[in-house]
């Protein structure tokens, strides 16, 4: 096999390379992936390497001082180059590189950068024959790894004994000395199966085993293996000689550092269960099992990470009414009032039993209702904010985190309160009636007399409540009407400017474009345009 070295800062880029191409095809194999020049300068020299594919723009040390230091010592060695568009004259105008081509990502299809790697690799048959290697099987050695262990968990197919030995034959690297297990799961699973069009959830269950492998080596801890759609097995080994105590602040290490990686590349919140160490790899089967029983309690749980040695056994239920109970405090600065209705009011609820998650989301959805009754917030304001308050508690991953939600829905309703109280009857009238005349030649004198208030004071706490004025508001709604009218109807433009309330088709046209950018007309045919471009690709 042709051993092959990515060199990209990217962590995503380098793993969907890494797992998209098909690289025994080509009878290659990646033996490394690095994040800048540097660290591919030092595998370089210290391993036989036949293709470098590298980055340009790099930290430490970029792809030009790399591909110049590797040509100084070995003019044989195949490279290609990976950039960005906008880098691609600045690479292909570089003297001296010597290179064999180039990988645009983000923008080359796989069978591409396939004909790429086929150029590459006729040029390597030329000159060195290949050297046939186990991983032309796509089970490697990591695979057969995971194999093992799953079939000695799920099905106790060795021994203990007879495990460990069958797992030190297949790796030579396994030592006896402590062992620990852990599963891994996120709540956004089906988030991002949408979110990269991924119906099989392979690129996913890649690019996740590839930043947790890459963690894990980075802190010399283990590997990990994808378990069951959001869940993944991860095997910890330390030395014989290590305290317990050290071994779980190590391991509380390597899931910050996994959390910090999942909230910056995909933006998703992670739960770790952590089984108690022991001394042989034999006990697996039960360690798989206390870390699956913190799983299943995990929104309980008032960390992201649970150890099975420092389980607590109580009763959720009174701990997590007591904590609530003191978020009423949030309150306190609006007036005994409030705070005693909230008080009141949550006691109410809290005295019915809540068991599960479904019924403790259930109540934090049924506080928010209350709330924004209880403070009169217009129904269109009422309807965003129960949105965001819903996204926030459904987000949370554990009871901890639905609380914290909680608790910042509760001081940014505190804010509007003042406001809410003063304005909501007369904005919301007014709304109401821009809704219900808006296709008619109104003024705000029409609207503050409906309102029954003089127009500087209707317009003062119509900006106070919606951030607007009132004139604002009416031209926006009409704008979004006409938008309607020019899709779904045949109608000209000044015929659609008189259907929402103005005659004056030369200014219905002048403030659609400072609105949307393009003239009615122009939006009318790139919409339409759209519209055909998605039924044939349905169809």
């Amino acid at each position: 096999m042709y051993k092959v070295m990515i060199v990209e800062d990217e962590l995503l880029v380098r793993v969907g390379l890494k797992n998209s191409i098909p690289w025994y095809q080509y009878e290659m194999e990646v033996v490394a992936d690095v994040s800048n020049g540097q660290e591919a300068l030092e595998l370089f020299r210290s391993h036989e390497l036949d293709l470098i594919i590298t980055d340009l723009k790099m930290p430490v040390m970029d792809g030009l001082e790399l591909i110049s230091t590797v040509r100084a010592v070995n003019s044989d060695i195949k490279i290609l180059i990976l950039s960005c568009i906008e880098e691609f004259e600045y690479a292909r105008r570089a003297a001296g590189l010597n290179v064999s081509g180039y990988m645009l990502k983000l923008t080359m299809s796989l069978e591409e950068m396939g004909k790429v790697l086929e150029t590459v690799r006729q040029e390597l048959a030329a000159r060195k024959p290949v050297i046939p290697g186990p991983l032309n099987h796509p089970l490697t050695m990591k695979m057969l790894k995971g194999k093992l262990i799953k079939d000695n968990i799920f099905y106790g197919v060795h021994s203990s004994g007879g495990f460990e030995a069958a797992l030190k034959q297949l790796d030579g690297r396994i030592q006896t000395g402590k062992v620990g297990l852990a599963l891994l799961e996120t709540n956004q699973y089906s988030r991002l199966l949408k979110r990269f069009n991924d119906e099989r959830g392979e690129l996913i269950h890649f690019t996740i085993s590839n930043i947790l492998d890459e963690i894990l080596n980075n802190h010399h801890a283990g590997e990990a293996w994808h378990d069951s759609d959001n869940r993944y097995l991860i095997v910890f080994s330390y030395p014989a000689e290590l305290p317990d105590e050290q071994i779980y602040n190590k391991i509380s290490e390597v899931f910050a550092h996994v959390q910090r990686a999942m909230n910056a590349y995909l933006d998703i919140p992670v739960f770790m269960g952590v089984s108690n160490v022991n001394e042989n790899w034999s006990s697996m089967r039960s360690m798989y099992e206390e870390c699956k029983s913190m799983l299943e309690n995990r929104f309980f749980s008032d960390s992201p990470i649970q150890f099975a040695s420092e389980r607590e056994q109580r009763s959720p239920e009174p701990y997590w009414k007591r904590k609530l109970l003191s978020t009423c405090d949030v309150w306190r600065g609006l007036g005994e009032p409030y705070y005693k209705d909230l008080q009141a009011e949550m006691s109410r609820k809290l005295e019915l039993p809540i068991g599960n998650e479904t019924e403790w989301r259930r109540f934090f959805i049924d506080m928010l209702n209350w709330m924004f009754t209880y403070l009169g917030i217009p129904k269109e304001h009422a309807e965003l904010l129960e949105l965001s308050g819903l996204e926030r508690i459904n987000a949370g991953y554990t009871m901890e985190a639905c609380v914290e939600a909680w608790e910042q829905e509760l001081a940014e309703t505190a804010k509007m309160k003042d406001m809410i109280k003063t304005v909501s009857q007369e904005v919301e009238k007014a709304v109401h009636y821009i809704h219900q005349h808006y296709d008619e030649d109104i003024s705000l004198k029409d609207i503050s007399e409906y309102v029954q208030l003089s127009p500087n004071y209707l317009s003062l706490l119509f900006k106070k409540s919606m951030g607007r004025n009132l004139t604002e508001y009416l031209t926006d709604y009409r704008i979004e009407k006409a938008k309607d009218l020019l899709l779904n109807t045949t109608l000209k433009t000044y015929e659609v400017a008189e259907n929402v309330g103005v005659p004056d088709s030369a200014y219905f046209s002048r403030i659609f474009k400072k609105m949307t950018g393009i003239s009615p007309l122009e939006f009318r045919k790139k919409k339409v345009l759209y519209r055909r471009v998605d039924s044939n690709e349905n169809h």
